[in-house]
């Protein structure tokens, strides 16, 4: 008999739930619509919530190439976000709105899976 198994990869599919999570607190927090966070368009509004939540991401495990695909982005797109993130980290201000925001993240995740 023949090992069915075979026809599955050796990974699982990835979950993309938290990304997800983060977008949507990404946009209550910043206040601003989802879609505008996955959208072509490139204001600061709109690039540092965006880059916050591909940044937390990746820090989470994701890959570039599943980050690309689910803010539909090239995976080098996805890169520079995270590096951009690093860089204005450097800045206090960004610093501090990046903490206050994983904060804000940790708590809008324990509020949702008390639903």
């Amino acid at each position: 008999m023949e090992n069915k198994l075979t026809q599955w990869p050796d990974d699982p599919p990835t979950t993309t739930r938290h990304i997800r999570l983060l977008a949507e607190a990404a946009a209550e927090f910043f206040d601003v619509p989802i879609e505008g966070l996955k959208s072509a368009k490139r204001t600061n509004e709109l690039v540092w919530p965006r880059s916050i939540c591909i940044w937390a991401a990746r820090q989470a495990g994701y890959s570039y190439p599943v980050l690309g695909k689910w803010w539909n982005r090239q995976h080098s797109t996805t890169h520079h976000a995270v590096q951009l993130v690093d860089e204005l980290r450097k800045k206090p201000g960004y610093e501090t709105q990046l903490r206050q925001f994983m904060l804000f993240f940790k708590n809008y995740t324990r509020n949702v899976e008390k639903k």
